[in-house]
């Protein structure tokens, strides 16, 4: 009875799950490269935010919600408080368009606040 039951279980979930993705086109070359600017500007947040990270921000601003101008501040710093928060939206931007075929830009649009400091 318990594998009949279980058998049953997964052919129900087996048929829940199989009409699902039908119309997703996901890039999961686009998921790969956002998932690792993700990593890198988790890893730095609280150590260096150097010209890796700073590539980072800038490649999920290009596509996501980045609170930018929390980081007009005079440290020129991304807080962690606010990382945090832009963190929940960058997944749940990326769960509501990852069916979109996302494509990796050949050109990015520098944030105001990075610019700033390439001048220096």
């Amino acid at each position: 009875m318990k594998k009949q039951l279980i058998l049953f279980l997964l052919i129900f979930i087996s048929f829940k799950n199989f009409g699902q993705n039908d119309n997703c086109n996901e890039n999961l070359r686009f998921k790969e490269a956002f998932l690792y600017h993700i990593k890198i500007v988790e890893s730095n947040i609280a150590i260096s935010q150097d010209e890796t990270f700073r590539k980072s921000v800038i490649f999920i601003y290009n596509y996501a919600p980045v609170s930018v101008e929390h980081i007009m501040n005079y440290s020129r710093t991304y807080p962690i408080g606010v990382f945090k928060k832009d963190k929940i939206e960058w997944f749940k931007w990326y769960e509501e368009n990852k069916c979109e075929n996302i494509q990796i830009k050949a050109t990015y649009i520098i944030p105001e606040v990075y610019q700033l400091s390439n001048n220096k």
